[in-house]
């Protein structure tokens, strides 16, 4: 049954990616990586000089792609809906769970990689030009893998639920862009009141960074488990 479903949600990554890579859209995704990796660029400069900027800079680095994530998955699943074309794929052989697990794993496999593309490139100038910034490069990796990547799964989940519970594309879309918003802010909170609390001192901020990184993987967990719960064909139909 596993491996089966595995499978299956790989035909529709698969289909996904390839649907993303089309001769028409790959000028846009070259645009846009660009300016990704610019801003992965342009972000320390703004934001690096303040006493709570080093750790305000992963926050800024996953702004867009969090919010890219989030209009893809409520385009994905509510978006497809409306233009009727999500009915046909659900004519095919494959489950349903299978067909909203491989969309998620598409986004957020997608998402991981805009946000390697735009924290990579600061981190690497942040370790070639060292500064007197109270957080490290180190601890800005663990920032952005312990925090920043759980997040952007969440985004996708709930982007995935909003959807199930919303028939209407646009507004699926705001829900999921107004969490994502929310939690870039509750991010950004973090940040500040971490600096002030520990002071950047890099042994003082694991013990919590590893809290609240366990925390948010919990919480995914437990979203997708009610989103596989919640998943069938009327409810991705918005029927009834």
């Amino acid at each position: 049954m596993l491996p089966s479903m595995l499978f299956d949600s790989w035909i529709v990554i698969a289909k996904e990616w390839r649907e993303w890579c089309c001769v028409r859209a790959r000028s846009g995704w070259s645009m846009l990586i660009l300016l990704i990796i610019a801003w992965s660029f342009v972000a320390p400069v703004l934001v690096g000089g303040l006493a709570t900027g080093p750790l305000l800079i992963p926050v800024m680095w996953a702004a867009l792609p969090l919010v890219l994530v989030g209009a893809m998955m409520a385009d994905s699943i509510a978006g497809e809906r409306e233009r009727q074309t999500l009915e046909t794929l659900l004519a095919s052989r494959l489950p349903e769970r299978a067909i909203l697990l491989g969309k998620v794993a598409a986004i957020t496999l997608l998402g991981w990689l805009l946000l390697f593309l735009g924290s990579f490139p600061g981190l690497l100038q942040q370790m070639v030009k060292p500064t007197d910034a109270a957080v490290s490069p180190a601890t800005m990796s663990a920032v952005l893998l312990g925090v920043i990547t759980p997040c952007v799964v969440m985004v996708v989940i709930v982007g995935a639920l909003v959807s199930l519970y919303t028939a209407s594309a646009r507004f699926a879309l705001l829900l999921t862009l107004a969490f994502a918003g929310f939690l870039m802010v509750g991010a950004t909170v973090l940040a500040v009141g971490w600096v002030g609390a520990h002071s950047g001192n890099a042994s003082a901020t694991a013990t919590p960074l590893a809290v609240i990184a366990a925390g948010l993987t919990l919480v995914d967990a437990g979203l997708l488990a009610w989103l596989l719960v919640a998943v069938h064909r009327d409810r991705l139909l918005a029927i009834g």
